[in-house]
C-alpha cells in the first residue's frame, strides 16, 4: 500500500513539474509574439492587455488609434532580454513607453514623452541605456529636442536623466552634448553657432541614489530653452505644446482652469456639464438622429473613448416626449425633475437619453458610447450624467 502511494505521489509531482516547465516556456515571448500581443491589446483584447500588465487603461484611446508602434530588444551582459514598446498617438498626451522582459514582466511605464520620438538601446561610457529623443516645434518655428536616458537599476528601469539637448531659432543653433557619464555624475557641454553667453558652458548632473536620477543644481540649458520659449511674443498660428508639457515627468496634467473655462461656456448656454480635457470643445449642430424633428444643440466628442454627448435645449413650454422617438420613464418628484429612457442598443453603440426640466425649461442630454468599452467606463459616464444640470 505504501509503495503504491509513493508511486502515485511521484507521478503527481513529476506531472506538476512538467506542466510548470511547459507553462514557463509558453510564457516566454519572442519579438513577433509581443508585437501581436500589443496589437491585440490595442484592439480591445482584455486577455492580451492583462498579459501586458494593463498597458491599455481607461485613459488610452480605443480602436488602436495610434500613430506608430515600435518594439526593439536588447540582451544585457547578464543575459536578460528586455523589450521596449513605444506607442505614439496623434495626441502626444497618450504616448506610452514600456519595458518588458521576455516573460512579460513590466519594468517601466512612462507617458511623459512628446513630439516625434526616436527610441533605441545604446551603450554610453560602457553603460547600457534606453535612449529616447523627442523633437518638437513650438511657437510656430522654434525647434527643440529633448534627451531622456533610462537605466536598469535594482530590478526596475528608471528615468535617470532628462534635459533639452538642442534649440534652434532663426538666428542660432544651440546644442547640449553629454561629454561623460559615470556612476556619480553626467557632465555636459553647451555650444552655439554664434558667440552667445551660453556658449562653451558646462553643466554637471550629480547622481541622487534616492531618486535614481542625475540632477543639476543649475540646469543651465533647459532653463535657457524654457526662458526663450516664454519670451517669444509673436502671434502663434499653429497648435503647440505648452511649457507644462515640456516639464511633465509622467503625471497626467489636467488644467483646472481649462475645466473652469468649459464650465463657464456651458453656463452661458443655460446648462452645466463639467468635462475634462479629453472632451473636445462643444460644437453647435442641428440634430435629427433619435428625434422626430430637427433641433439645434451642442455636441461634445471624446475621440479617445469614441463617445459623444449631445445637449439640446427644447423650445420653451415643450417636453421631450414631443421630440424624442423613444419612451421615457417617470419624472422624479420635486421642482427640478429628471427622467430617462432605457439603454438602447444601436449598431456598435449604446444610447441613452435624459430629460431635465425645471419650470418652463427642458433640456435633453443624449449619451452615445461604444458597447465594447461601456463596462470599463460605466462609472465615468455615470459621473458625467449625474453632474449635468440646467439653470432653474
Amino acid at each position: 500500500m505504501s509503495k503504491l502511494f509513493l508511486i502515485i505521489l511521484l507521478t503527481v509531482l513529476f506531472t506538476v513539474s512538467c506542466n510548470k516547465q511547459e507553462n514557463e516556456v509558453q510564457q516566454k515571448v519572442s519579438g513577433p509574439a509581443l508585437h501581436k500581443l500589443v496589437i491585440d491589446a490595442l484592439w480591445g483584447s482584455e486577455k492580451a492587455n492583462n498579459n501586458l500588465s494593463g498597458m491599455v487603461n481607461s485613459n488610452s484611446p480605443i480602436n488602436a488609434a495610434y500613430h506608430r508602434l515600435t518594439i526593439d530588444s536588447i540582451i544585457t551582459k547578464s543575459g536578460t532580454k528586455f523589450y521596449f514598446v513605444l506607442i505614439e498617438y496623434p495626441n502626444p498626451l497618450y504616448n506610452l513607453l514600456s519595458v518588458y522582459d521576455e516573460y512579460l514582466n513590466l519594468y517601466l511605464r512612462d507617458n511623459s514623452l512628446n513630439g516625434n520620438i526616436v527610441t533605441k538601446w545604446q551603450t554610453i561610457s560602457a553603460k547600457q541605456f534606453l535612449v529616447a529623443s523627442e523633437n518638437f516645434i513650438t511657437k510656430d518655428f522654434l525647434k527643440l529636442s529633448r534627451l531622456s536616458l533610462y537605466k536598469y537599476i535594482d530590478g526596475k528601469f528608471y528615468l535617470v536623466f532628462r534635459s533639452f539637448n538642442r534649440f534652434v531659432n532663426e538666428n542660432n543653433i544651440y546644442d547640449q552634448e553629454i561629454k561623460s557619464i559615470t556612476d556619480t555624475s553626467i557632465v555636459t557641454r553647451i555650444t552655439s553657432k554664434s558667440r552667445a553667453k551660453i556658449n562653451n558652458n558646462t553643466d554637471t548632473f550629480i547622481y541622487n541614489s534616492k531618486e535614481h536620477r542625475y540632477i543639476s543644481n543649475k540646469n543651465i540649458f533647459s532653463n535657457f530653452v524654457l526662458n526663450e520659449i516664454s519670451n517669444a511674443s509673436w502671434k502663434i498660428e499653429k497648435p503647440e505644446l505648452t511649457i507644462e508639457s515640456f516639464k511633465n515627468e509622467g503625471a497626467d496634467s489636467i488644467s483646472k482652469d481649462q475645466n473652469k473655462k468649459e464650465n463657464d461656456k456651458a453656463k452661458m448656454n443655460g446648462f452645466l456639464l463639467p468635462l475634462n480635457f479629453d472632451w473636445n470643445d462643444a460644437i453647435r449642430i442641428s440634430i435629427t438622429e433619435h428625434l422626430k424633428s430637427k433641433l439645434d444643440g451642442y455636441r461634445y466628442i471624446n475621440e479617445k473613448l469614441g463617445s459623444q454627448i449631445t445637449v439640446i435645449p427644447l423650445p420653451k413650454g415643450t417636453n421631450g416626449t414631443q421630440f424624442v422617438k423613444y419612451n421615457f420613464g417617470q419624472f422624479t418628484k420635486g421642482k427640478y425633475q429628471i427622467r430617462s429612457t432605457k439603454m438602447i442598443e444601436a449598431g456598435n453603440n449604446f444610447i441613452q437619453l435624459f430629460e431635465h426640466s425645471c419650470g418652463d425649461k427642458s433640456f435633453i442630454l443624449i449619451l452615445e458610447v461604444p458597447k465594447y468599452t461601456y463596462g470599463n467606463n460605466k462609472k465615468l459616464y455615470n459621473d458625467i450624467i449625474s453632474s449635468f444640470s440646467i439653470d432653474c
